[in-house]
Parts: C-alpha cells; structure tokens; sequence
C-alpha cells in the first residue's frame, strides 16, 4: 500500500507541466523591469517621431535640436530594452531545473557576448552631435539585430527543453518505481492482469521514445536558428510545434502511468 500511494504522488506531480512552472521572484523582478523599460522605449519612440516631424515641417534650429535630443534618448532606450530582456533570460537560466550546468554555460556566454556589444552601443548615444551622427548609429544597431535575434530564439528554445528535460526526468523516475512494482507484483498477478500491465508498459515505453526523438530534434534545431530573420522565424516556429508534440507525448505519457496505476490496484 505504500508502494501505491508514492506512485500516486509521483504520478500526480508530472501533471504540474500542464500548467507553466510559476515565475521565481529574481526572473519576475527582471521581467518587471523589462517591461518598465520597454513602456519607457515606446514613449521615447513616439516622442521622437513627433519631434522628427516637426523639424521636417518647419526645419527651424529649434525643432531640429529638439529632435535631435529624442532620438539620443530613444537610441539609448532601445538598448536598455535590449539590455534588460537579456538580463531576464539570464535569471531564466538560473532558475530551469532541466538544463545542464555546461549548456547553461553557453548561453550565458551568449549572453555576454550580447551584453557587451548592446553597453558599447549605449556609450556611442551621448556623443550624437546630428541626426546624420544617430542613422550612423542606428545603423550599427541594425547590423547586429540578426545576431541578437538568433541569441534570444536559441536561448527561449534551449529553456523550454530545459523544463522538458525535467518533466522528462519526473517521468522516469516514477516509470522505474511502476516498473519496480509490476515485477513485484507477477508472482501474484493473473496471466489476465499481467498481459494488460505489459501492454501498458509497452505503450509507454513507445510514448517515452517518440518524446526522446522530439527532444533530440529539438537539441540539433537550436543552434541551427541563425541567418536572417526571417529563416529565424521560420525554424523558431517549427521548433516550437515540436516541443509542443513533445509535451504532449508527456503528458500522455503520464496518462499511461495512471492507467498502470489504476491496473496495479485491480484485479
């Protein structure tokens, strides 16, 4: 009877993958401040466009420094957006339990890399003497937009195989526990009772391996989401139909083990 009640807890537990793992406060907090400063950037947009167009109407001294004072702060507070996302992936891989200590390494030498290019953008914002200085600018921005477009889709992706990992994980564990208690149980089981709990095993034996295919699919497409972006999006979009399939293929998984549990109880 004990053995049953700890596979019902364990059984229970992969079903929490159904619902998102809850955001931990060090990533909530970095997210908050994302979304501070992307409100921020909208408004410095905005104020800059507005400004933008005054000087094109009335090209007076007046209106084209006023502009070009928006468009320093607005080129500052794309990257400080930038930035900040950034930060929040980085807290997001400090907390994901599935991924291991040397692919967290990578993408926070990704992230680095990112980092340091977006603090070195920010040093060239005050020294904006025209509006030709801030396209220059600008420009340099939009050069590296491809790069940091791959880093952020590589980095969301390798966290959701993360958290697959770890209910992945979940899955085996409580899979080895049933395994433990159907052997136990043979000597005593029904050739009846024995052939519908091996049919079960052999259904969640086939699920789990569908689920290893996806997420080995998913590990070879990550570094692949580079080029342009477009390309990007296209492989990002694909790849997020997979990890989808392969958390079905758990959560299904996790029915099969309720089934065994339910078999184990019956005759």
């Amino acid at each position: 009877m004990k053995g049953m009640k700890l596979l019902l807890i364990v059984i229970l537990s992969l079903f929490v993958f159904v619902t998102p793992p809850p955001v931990l406060a060090t990533s909530q907090q970095a997210y908050q401040d994302y979304q501070y400063q992307f409100s921020v950037y909208r408004q410095r947009h905005s104020d800059y466009q507005v400004a933008l167009n005054q000087y094109k109407q009335f090209k007076s001294l007046a209106a084209q420094q006023d502009a070009l004072e928006k468009v320093k702060l607005y080129i500052a507070q794309r990257g400080n957006v930038a930035k900040t996302y950034f930060l929040f992936l980085n807290e997001k891989i400090t907390e994901n339990p599935g991924m291991l200590a040397s692919e967290k390494q990578t993408y926070r030498a990704i992230l680095t890399n990112q980092i340091a290019y977006i603090d070195q953008h920010l040093i060239l914002a005050p020294s904006i003497a025209s509006l030709e200085d801030a396209e220059d600018v600008s420009e340099k921005f939009v050069t590296n937009y491809e790069t940091m477009q791959s880093a952020y889709r590589q980095i969301i992706s390798a966290l959701e195989l993360g958290y697959l990992n770890y209910f992945a994980k979940l899955f085996n564990d409580a899979a080895t526990h049933v395994q433990a208690l159907i052997s136990a149980s043979r000597a005593d089981s029904t050739p009846q009772k024995q052939a519908i709990l091996d049919r079960w095993l052999l259904a969640l034996s086939n699920k789990h391996s569908l689920y290893q295919q996806k997420a080995n699919n998913i590990r070879s497409t990550i570094p692949k989401i580079t080029g342009d972006v477009q390309q990007q999006e296209r492989l990002f979009q694909q790849l997020q139909g997979t990890v989808n399939a392969a958390r079905q293929d758990l959560i299904e998984a996790g029915s099969y083990l309720k089934e065994l549990e339910t078999a184990l109880k019956y005759d």
